[in-house]
């Protein structure tokens, strides 16, 4: 997940534990520092324009009809 910074004073997390750290307006991040910006409001998301692929499935093939046995009538 990317996304870019979109406050002006920056974000501020600790993303290795003690240490924090800031970044700028502008910056692009990833990772749990980006899903935790876009959580707080810091961040915006940014997709990556991907070519839809076009999905073809097997053709479907129908079973063949089964042929109905008929009973024969006792004879009386």
């Amino acid at each position: 997940m990317k996304a870019r910074i979109i406050k002006q004073e920056g974000y501020r997390c600790a993303p290795e534990g003690a240490r924090v750290v800031l970044f700028g307006y502008g910056e692009t991040v990833t990772g749990k520092v980006a899903e935790w910006a876009l959580a707080d409001g810091a961040a915006q998301q940014i997709t990556d324009p991907r070519t839809e692929t076009k999905i073809q499935s097997p053709p479907e093939t129908k079973a063949t009809p089964k042929k109905r046995k008929t009973r024969k009538k006792a004879a009386d």
